[in-house]
């Protein structure tokens, strides 16, 4: 009989959707550490790398914005979740990349478009173009609290976007069909 102990790593995965606009809050916590509070979650950052890349990661979103959400349109019609989870999510490494992810609303099942902005096991999914904005915002301001601090090295957040920008005119996006040659496309079917 083997005694020795098994372990095992486990990655917990959170999804976190938004369907309209939202409040979010950036603030410095009680213990002097930068929070960001979203509809059912407040997300702490331990680490300056993080909040660099979850930043990146809502610049690349919102340069999608126009191509998912052509028109500033309703959600539509969102199941309602039948509980409602509050968080608390505690980033504290340095994570290499976001992965954004986006599917217009032709392409979707239930018709409503999404944007979705995943680091580590931590995904926020947005069905609207209010949706992104909010979190754009929200993300802007808690990267804002690291970069103006100084200590950090960090460039500042209009810095970051322009950089995000300018790969995307290099490299193009990686995503479907622009959500207008999509829906052009549903019509004429």
């Amino acid at each position: 009989m083997n005694t020795e102990a098994e372990t095992v790593d486990v990655v917990s995965r959170l999804t976190i959707h938004l369907a309209g606009e939202h409040e979010t809050d950036a603030s410095i916590g009680l213990t002097l550490i930068p929070l960001l509070k979203i509809p059912t979650a407040i997300i702490e950052f331990r680490h300056p790398t993080g909040a660099r890349v979850w930043w990146e990661g809502w610049c690349e979103a919102a340069a999608m914005l126009d191509r998912i959400f052509p028109e500033q349109v309703d959600a539509g019609e969102l199941r309602e979740p039948e509980l409602t989870i509050n968080s608390f999510v505690i980033l504290d490494d340095a994570p290499r990349r976001a992965k954004v992810r986006a599917r217009s609303a032709a392409v979707s099942p239930d018709g409503i478009g999404a944007l979705s902005v995943t680091v580590g096991g931590l995904t926020i999914a947005c069905a609207s173009r209010a949706a992104v904005e909010c979190q754009v915002r929200g993300w802007r301001e808690a990267y804002d609290m690291f970069a103006s601090d100084g200590g950090f090295g960090l460039p500042s957040a209009d810095e970051v976007a322009a950089r995000v920008r300018a790969d995307h005119a290099r490299h193009g996006v990686n995503e479907l069909l622009t959500a207008a040659e999509e829906q052009r496309a549903a019509r004429t079917k």
